[in-house]
């Protein structure tokens, strides 16, 4: 049963969201419509999830299963058929840019490299791609096979080079381990080496935070993404099996480490480029979730339509099936009415801390003049300035902002995947 406090969040959210998008928008995941298929596309992105990892770590929320090589054939034929059905369904589309996640995808790089030919065979790759990893899966063969099969952008999970936070966090190996990766990353010459950090971790100081910093920077790190821990209620953290010390950040802590952060980052010309992005020199962004489009190809992944959400099932053994079947892995959809597609869009550009002005029309259409109000009463109160044509949010911006997903984003992510987790084909999931 929801408390006040919950049921006032649950209205206001509902007011907010009627008043933007409209009443005609269902907040609703669905099973498709039988024998449903994707419009055509001319271009769009492609995500890969590789779910194997050797440790599961208690506060990711994300769909993974214990590494097994004896998994790993299955699931390379099940996601290189489901590059066909999405090839078959959509047609030869440009694909502007590949993130593969996990899980830690560098566990399986014979799977991914086949299926990244079969990619590159059925559609017109004209990105980047980008993979994520963990230290303790790089060495000079890992890295070498990375280069090889033309990976430009890699993301690091360092999360923190002090043992005492790897141990809070359940991560098994010595921070000279991450050391050791990051510099063989930085020295191998990858076009962008993104270094993950986390912040306001229990009894986490400030210095703290600018010692991982300034470690992330000297080993050569020209990006920094910087997160405090989430806690999803279905996965270990959430549930108290482990880490029963780790909680959500307190505001004070939270602000304090985000100033430090920011300032930190001013201080070393590493310019913020999304709420927690912050990149030096002039390469290019990464970036794991600022696409307007994009398929999802293995259990769990999600696609961004031009007119609407699709999600796969999450368990690992049924989209393997759905695929061997030559069926569908996709077990929910929630379409778009109005204007959705734009606000999801403008909804990124905030994640962005930089919003077009020249592109709201274009985007929202009639609901450009309600965006256009927002970003004036932003700036009215701090949380945005004007540069000509653009708005950009300021550090107190990014920070509400970042705040604010945590608790409506997050909890829209954490419903529907807590119920995902728990049904491989769900009915019906609100949001």
């Amino acid at each position: 049963m929801k408390s006040p406090s919950q049921r006032l969040l649950s209205f206001g959210t509902r007011s907010i969201r009627r008043y933007l998008v409209g009443p005609e928008q269902s907040w609703c995941f669905e099973r498709p419509p039988q024998n449903w298929t994707p419009l055509p596309i001319e271009r769009t992105s492609l995500y890969l999830h590789v779910p194997f990892c050797r440790h599961l770590c208690p506060y990711c929320p994300y769909t993974k299963v214990p590494f097994c090589e004896s998994l790993v054939e299955p699931y390379t034929r099940a996601a290189i058929a489901e590059v066909d059905w999405w090839a078959n369904a959509i047609g030869p589309a440009e694909i502007t840019s590949i993130y593969i996640g996990g899980g830690t995808p560098t566990l399986a790089l014979d799977s991914i490299a086949s299926v990244l030919m079969h990619v590159r065979e059925r559609f017109r790759l004209t990105g980047d791609i980008c993979i994520e990893t963990n230290p303790a899966d790089i060495n000079n063969v890992t890295v070498e096979r990375l280069h090889d099969m033309g990976i430009a952008l890699i993301s690091l999970g360092v999360e923190s080079f002090q043992a005492k936070n790897l141990a809070l966090i359940g991560r098994d190996y010595k921070p000279v381990i991450a050391e050791q990766a990051l510099a063989l990353l930085a020295q191998r010459g990858f076009t962008s080496v993104n270094v993950d950090i986390m912040f306001a971790l229990p009894n986490q100081t400030s210095t703290d935070v600018i010692t991982d910093l300034s470690r992330a920077a000297q080993l050569g790190a020209d990006q920094l993404t910087t997160y405090p821990l989430f806690t999803f209620p279905y996965t270990s953290v959430g549930k108290y099996l482990c880490l029963k010390s780790v909680r959500m950040p307190n505001l004070h802590m939270r602000q304090e480490h985000y100033r430090t952060i920011n300032r930190w980052c001013a201080e070393h010309s590493f310019e913020r480029v999304s709420v927690w992005g912050f990149k030096h020199g002039g390469g290019p962004r990464y970036s794991s979730v600022t696409r307007d489009g994009y398929i999802g190809i293995g259990p769990g992944s999600g696609s961004h339509l031009s007119d609407g959400f699709v999600l796969n099932t999450f368990d690992f053994n049924s989209w393997i099936d759905a695929m061997d079947n030559e069926c569908t892995a996709i077990a929910l959809r929630m379409p778009f009415a109005g204007e959705m597609s734009g606000w999801w869009w403008l909804y990124w550009r905030f994640y962005d801390t930089n919003i077009p002005l020249n592109d709201l029309d274009a985007a929202l259409g009639s609901d450009a003049h309600k965006a256009r109000q927002w970003l004036r009463f932003f700036e009215k109160v701090g949380l945005a300035v004007r540069y000509r044509e653009w708005f950009k949010l300021t550090e107190a911006g990014a920070f509400w902002l970042h705040l604010a997903q945590n608790y409506f984003a997050l909890n829209y992510v954490n419903t529907l995947w807590t119920q995902a987790r728990q049904d491989p084909w769900p009915k019906k999931i609100e949001i």
